[in-house]
């Protein structure tokens, strides 16, 4: 099975009421923090056994410091990428399925304990990462689900909402992170059924593409998902191994200095997804979880990682079988 098929789910049949991304009964609990330190995890939400996900299944939770699980908003649509601006303002991407197969993404904006719709994209496009600027414009990665390589566009959202197209890439996107001089990172994961070469493109700000990293910087039938950088400008990056069952471990998290020099920072456990730092320089990494062959459901973990590498688990057992966390951050 290839990482497309893995990243892309269809929806089952009789889920509509809504492409607001939001279940009309959603249980909202999430207090958006005044004190930092607290992270927030989009949790993909129930499967089934043919690896679909379902719409209103997803939830974001938001965790203390010390690993209490202190807030959750449930009812969301395969919730992905997570970020705050500058202000405080949360945005979270969903994407709903209707019931012939459309995908339909939204981006949801909290703030002052209210939720809205700040965007939606055209039908098709399934959102994935998300990551705002130092001037507070919001970029979303989305999937092309009608291209055979499930080619990826970055669009771009100013802070009131006007859209454009920032860049594209030619194969699955999927996590993306700013570096401290503006640039834009972005991983294109290189095994869609068309045979796309893993990559991890940089932009600048006015959206020239150059490569940051090729294939040969991927371990054989892997490539990159999440991203995140280190106070010192390391680029951090979670690789994905093709096929189900995984071989135990057969992930990794690769440390790029800004050069480029590549070094592994960890081996994981399969379908690890998004990264992010705390303020201390700790490494948190979402495993979503996976279903084998036979029909066994795996749950996914939160790990989190010391700047020397030590590894614990900050919270376990969550969803059952790629039902778990994708993308991390914090406030």
């Amino acid at each position: 099975m290839k990482i497309a098929t893995k990243f892309i789910y269809r929806a089952l049949a009789g889920l509509a009421l809504t492409c607001f991304g939001l279940s009309p009964m959603a249980q909202a609990q999430l207090q958006l923090p005044s004190a930092s330190g607290n992270l927030f995890v989009s949790i993909n939400g129930l499967t089934n056994d043919n690896f679909q996900d379902q719409n209103f299944a997803g939830a974001i939770f938001q965790y203390t410091p010390t690993g209490t699980r202190n807030g959750a908003l449930h009812g969301l649509s395969r919730p992905r990428g997570l970020a705050f601006d500058s202000v405080g303002k949360f945005f979270a991407a969903t994407t709903f399925f209707t019931d012939t197969g459309i995908a339909q993404a939204t981006i949801l904006k909290f703030s002052r304990g209210r939720q809205s719709r700040f965007a939606t994209l055209s039908d098709n496009f399934y959102a994935e990462g998300v990551a705002i600027d130092g001037a507070d414009n919001i970029f979303v990665f989305a999937i092309d689900t009608t291209d055979p390589n499930l080619a990826s566009t970055i669009f771009k959202f100013t802070p009131d909402g006007t859209q454009s197209t920032f860049g594209s890439v030619v194969g699955q996107g999927f996590g993306l992170a700013f570096d401290s001089a503006g640039n834009l990172f972005a991983t294109d994961a290189g095994v869609a059924p068309g045979g796309v070469n893993p990559t991890i493109w940089k932009f600048t700000p006015d959206g020239t593409r150059s490569v940051f990293v090729g294939p040969s910087a991927f371990p054989p039938d892997q490539g990159p998902v999440g991203l995140a950088f280190d106070q010192f400008g390391n680029l951090f990056v979670s690789t994905e191994p093709n096929g189900i069952p995984p071989p135990d471990g057969g992930g990794l998290i690769l440390k790029f200095t800004p050069d480029g020099t590549e070094t592994t920072f960890a081996a994981v456990h399969d379908y690890a997804r998004g990264l992010a730092f705390d303020s201390a320089g700790n490494l948190f990494v979402a495993e979503v979880g996976f279903i084998d062959n036979l029909g066994q459901r795996f749950p996914g973990d939160i790990l989190k990682f010391a700047p020397n590498g030590t590894r614990t688990v900050f919270d376990s057992g969550i969803g059952n079988g790629n039902a778990g966390p994708e993308f991390l951050t914090f406030r």
